[in-house]
C-alpha cells in the first residue's frame, strides 16, 4: 500500500534534491540535518550547546524596479534612467534588476 499517493520515486527525488541544495550552500551533504530528520536527546542537545562560531549570515533587502519606483514616486522609466546614469544602484539578477532598499532609503533622506 502506498503512503498518501507518492510513490518510491518521490522519496527519491525529494532526497537528490536535498543534497543537491546542501552542495549549493557547502555543506556536507551526508550531515544529518536537524529540522528534517529526528535525532536523539543526546546528540540535539550537543549541538546546540556548542561553541557559537558559525558567521552570522548578512542579507540585503531588495525591490523589483517597479516596486522602487512606487516608493520613490516616480515611473518606472525614470527609474531605470537614474539606473542607466549610475544615480542608483541597481543588481543584476536574471533578465531584469532589482534595487537595494539602502538605495531607496538613500534617495528618501532629506539633503542638507
Amino acid at each position: 500500500m502506498k503512503r498518501s499517493g507518492r510513490s518510491r520515486g518521490d522519496r527519491e527525488r525529494v532526497d537528490a534534491a536535498r543534497r543537491q541544495a546542501a552542495l549549493a550552500l557547502g555543506r556536507d551533504p551526508d550531515q544529518q540535518v536537524p529540522v528534517l530528520e529526528p535525532q536523539d536527546a543526546d546528540t540535539a542537545l550537543s549541538a546546540t550547546t556548542g561553541p557559537a562560531s558559525t558567521p552570522i549570515s548578512q542579507s540585503i533587502g531588495v525591490l523589483t524596479i517597479g516596486e522602487a519606483a512606487a516608493r520613490l514616486g516616480m515611473s518606472r522609466a525614470e527609474l531605470e534612467g537614474m539606473i542607466a546614469r549610475g544615480l542608483i544602484e541597481a543588481l543584476p539578477t536574471g533578465f531584469t534588476r532589482m534595487i537595494p532598499t539602502s538605495e531607496i532609503e538613500r534617495l528618501r533622506k532629506p539633503r542638507g
